[in-house]
Formats: structure tokens, C-alpha cells, sequence
């Protein structure tokens, strides 16, 4: 990678890991950062933009986000100028886990909730998150870790509705227990030969991980990427697999 960073002025560092597999861990993705990091400062690189998460926290027991924690700690000591940015969910063409609720919802009678779904969630749509980027680039958020946010916190439950309106599904929604529904998710995942939702991730979401009290909003709200018609037509037509996009 040494000869990546020739030239570069501004680095914007995305690399991670759903999950560990194929022998490569979140600890590996951890020591994978750090040379990346030290690559981008022997090369004098100016500024790391960093894509993180919300509530990433070392102290937290979820490994997804300890870890996560850890590099956006290696970036606050590189020496370098940074800006650290911290989305909660990605919505747009391409994402993998709104594209998989619809997937599902296209193709299932019934669609299982984990818990009460009351849980809260802050999509962000992928243009505003790429503007985001390029505000950071420009000189915005400097030195500083900052969550971002589309205009409007959903429930989970309330995002799902949406998204079964939207491609015009009647499954009908139940609530289960988490751990019933991940080994149901595991079955499925057997089938599609793909890890579909992780514990970690999971826990995150009904621990309201992916929520922020007070995160920067930016963008149109994901009600109206939902609303076009594009997305109506092929959201969800096809099941989006992290192995196959990542590991095959």
C-alpha cells in the first residue's frame, strides 16, 4: 500500500469488517489500520477522514464497536489532522442491510422483528453522508469525532413499515425474541450462503447503538429515497451478500 499513499494530500480511511471470518478478524482489522495510519503520516499525508460509527466505545462489550473505538483512537494520535465522522445507518444503492429487509419482505409471508422494534435508528442517506465526506475534506470538523444523521430518528418497527410500503410487500409483522430470530437468520443465511446479521449487530441495534442525542443532520430524510421511484422498482430485488462482496 506505501505507493497508495504517493502524492496524497487527504486520506478518507473506510476499511473495516462486518465480522471475523476467513481468518480475519476485527483485531486484525484494528492492525490493518494502524499501518494504514502510518503509512498516510510517513507520507505526510495532511488529513485522515475517518468513517466510524455511532457509539463506538472501547469500554463497550459488542467487539464491532470496542473496536471500532480503538482505531478512531490510532487516528487522534497519528499526529495528523482529522475529522472523524460517525453515521449510524447508510441508506442508499448498494447498502446492504435496508436492501436485505426489502429482500425479505419481497419474498416472506411473514417478517420477524427482533424484540419490541421501539428501538431507535438515524438513517442517513449515502449522497448526504458522501457530502459530509467532502465538507470534511474541505476544512469542516476538524480535530473533531462528530455523529451524523439524516433530519429524522425512526423505530426500527417504523423503518420496516416504510420500506414494506414503499415496494408494495403484505408480509405481515411479528415480534420475537432476538435470540429466536438470529437462529432463524443463521438458517437463512445457510441458504444464501452469506452471514446475514451478526449478534453484535443485532445487540446493537435494539440497544439503540445506531441512535445519537445530538448528531449533526444533514440530507433529505430516507422516507423520500423511498418514495422514488427507482427505489421502489429495485430495492430488494436481489439479496446483497457481504461474503460474496467482500471475501469471494
Amino acid at each position: 500500500m506505501r505507493e497508495a499513499f504517493d502524492g496524497v494530500d487527504i486520506f478518507v480511511n473506510s476499511y473495516y469488517v462486518r465480522f471475523d471470518h476467513g481468518g480475519l478478524t476485527f483485531e486484525d482489522a484494528v492492525e490493518r489500520s494502524r499501518a494504514l495510519v502510518s503509512l498516510a503520516r510517513a507520507a505526510e499525508v495532511r488529513k485522515i477522514v475517518h468513517i466510524s460509527v455511532t457509539n463506538a466505545s472501547e469500554q463497550s462489550n459488542l467487539r464491532y464497536y470496542s473496536n471500532k473505538a480503538r482505531i478512531e483512537r490510532l487516528v487522534r494520535e497519528s499526529g495528523l489532522d482529522y475529522s472523524i465522522l460517525r453515521p449510524a445507518l447508510v441508506a442508499g444503492p448498494g447498502d446492504i442491510l435496508i436492501n436485505n429487509i426489502a429482500y425479505f419482505l419481497r419474498r416472506l409471508p411473514v417478517f420477524t422483528i427482533f424484540g419490541t422494534g421501539e428501538y431507535r435508528v438515524q438513517p442517513i442517506l449515502l449522497d448526504a453522508f458522501a457530502e459530509t465526506i467532502v465538507d470534511a475534506i474541505e476544512g469542516s470538523y476538524r480535530q473533531e469525532t462528530v455523529a451524523v444523521a439524516g433530519p429524522r430518528d425512526w423505530t426500527f418497527i417504523s423503518l420496516v413499515r416504510a420500506i414494506r410500503s414503499a415496494i408494495g410487500s403484505h408480509a405481515a409483522l411479528t415480534r420475537a425474541p432476538a435470540a429466536a430470530s438470529l437462529a432463524s437468520l443463521w438458517l437463512a443465511g445457510v441458504f444464501l450462503r452469506d452471514v446475514v446479521l451478526t449478534s453484535d449487530e443485532v445487540k446493537g441495534l435494539t440497544r439503540e447503538y445506531l441512535y445519537e442525542s445530538q448528531p449533526v443532520r444533514v440530507g433529505a430524510d430516507v422516507a423520500d429515497w423511498l418514495a422514488m421511484p427507482t427505489t421502489r422498482e429495485t430495492l430488494g430485488r436481489q439479496y446483497a451478500s457481504e461474503l460474496a462482496r467482500h471475501f469471494r
